[in-house]
């Protein structure tokens, strides 16, 4: 926050350098409306329409994940060490770039080469957006990451209600789709992103002596946890479900189920979130969302796999968008950008290792064992979590 002051000496009222809430909401949504058309079709597209193995499809979705954890990282250390806006646009005008080639050209092996292209600008602008939530001083941080969420779930609503209609026509509408929704994405960015006095910041996170508190590393690590078990749902869970008889249409459900109660209960938990405390918020709905695979080890029949996606979905509600507020309370005011980038490399971790684990668990174990090990790693970073953020408060 800066102020100003007048000839005579007296100081006028004091102005935040910081983006309006209303844009970085709405360029949230077009974002994630333009990558929800490409990641539910990614697989499906290299294996059913370009004929490659599953082995190979998942190596260019690892490969995806690995590139994402590296535009995390860049966009972090571009913020606090670069320009926020430059880096910005240069991200999405890459990502527009990809998209729009893609829609020209997208057979093997140069659709592979792109994605690893668009994971890595994904990876830079997820970093960016985050940060730029992170400097916005006259809204609470909490509501802030809350509504963001709020408007990227609905973006995915929209994004994976479009995709299956597009894709019925050619793979080249669902680019065509992506790229329109970055079009207008950089467009908000050039016209609402140059906000002059981030730039200032470079120089304070380089002069900074800031000692980064051990409870964030608990947090950093509760987030691996958390994704890494997230990715499960998308994963090996669709495998488990049809195996034991329910249909693609019981599992794509839902997904339906799970965005309409995101859509309503952030709306719901907006009104209350600045009364309750951030460790409430996280402790407590990453402890609901490991009991949701506690009930997923009994679950046998659809009613009860929607049972323990409702209580993953409740949990995922109150600690998912908290998550990345209270690594920014802890974190160095003057190195935003170096803490998100860190939040968003381990979400994209995560994302990347949990497929990979699942499959290890099922072969070498069963679903069950699976499970289990899930909800005993979640719950071994909630109590550590707690623990050391104890220990940091009464510091």
């Amino acid at each position: 926050m800066i102020t100003q002051s007048s000839t005579d000496g007296d100081v006028l009222k004091p102005q935040h350098i910081e983006i309006k809430a209303i844009v970085l909401y709405i360029t949230t949504f077009f974002q994630s409306t333009g990558a929800s058309l490409i990641w539910p079709i990614t697989t499906l597209y290299m294996h059913n329409i370009l004929h490659q193995s599953m082995t190979i499809s998942g190596m260019v979705v690892m490969g995806l994940s690995v590139t994402m954890m590296i535009g995390n990282w860049l966009g972090g250390r571009l913020f606090d060490h670069w320009s926020p806006y430059k880096a910005m646009t240069l991200s999405v005008g890459v990502a527009l770039a990809t998209l729009l080639m893609l829609t020209f050209w997208h057979s093997w092996p140069v659709f592979a080469i792109f994605m690893l292209i668009l994971g890595f600008a994904d990876g830079l602008i997820y970093t960016l957006l985050n940060a730029y939530a992170a400097t916005i001083q006259s809204v609470d941080t909490r509501k802030i990451f809350n509504f963001q969420y709020l408007f990227m779930n609905i973006g995915v609503v929209a994004g994976t209600a479009i995709v299956g209609f597009l894709f019925d026509y050619g793979v080249k509408y669902v680019f065509g789709g992506a790229s329109t929704m970055y079009l207008v994405f950089f467009a908000l960015v050039v016209k609402y992103f140059n906000i002059k006095g981030l730039t200032k910041q470079s120089a304070r996170a380089a002069k900074s002596t800031f000692k980064t508190p051990i409870v964030i590393y608990a947090i950093l690590g509760l987030a691996f946890a958390f994704y890494m078990s997230y990715i499960l749902w998308e994963t090996v869970i669709a495998t488990h479900m049809t195996d034991l008889g329910m249909t693609t249409k019981d599992y794509s459900f839902l997904w339906t189920l799970n965005g309409i109660i995101i859509i309503f209960g952030q709306g719901l938990l907006n009104r209350i979130i600045v009364y309750l405390p951030l460790r409430l918020t996280v402790l407590g709905g990453s402890t609901l969302f490991a009991i949701s695979f506690l009930v997923l080890i009994q679950a046998k029949t659809y009613p009860m796999f929607i049972a323990s996606f409702i209580i993953l979905t409740i949990g995922e509600i109150f600690a998912s968008p908290q998550i990345p507020a209270w690594i920014d309370k802890l974190s160095d005011p003057n190195a935003k950008g170096h803490a998100q980038g860190l939040l968003t490399m381990i979400v994209s971790l995560g994302r990347a290792i949990g497929p990979l684990y699942g499959g290890l668990l099922i072969d070498s174990g069963s679903y069950k064992i699976l499970f289990a090990s899930v909800f005993g790693i979640m719950i071994f970073f909630v109590c550590l979590t707690l623990i050391l953020n104890t220990f940091h408060l009464k510091k």
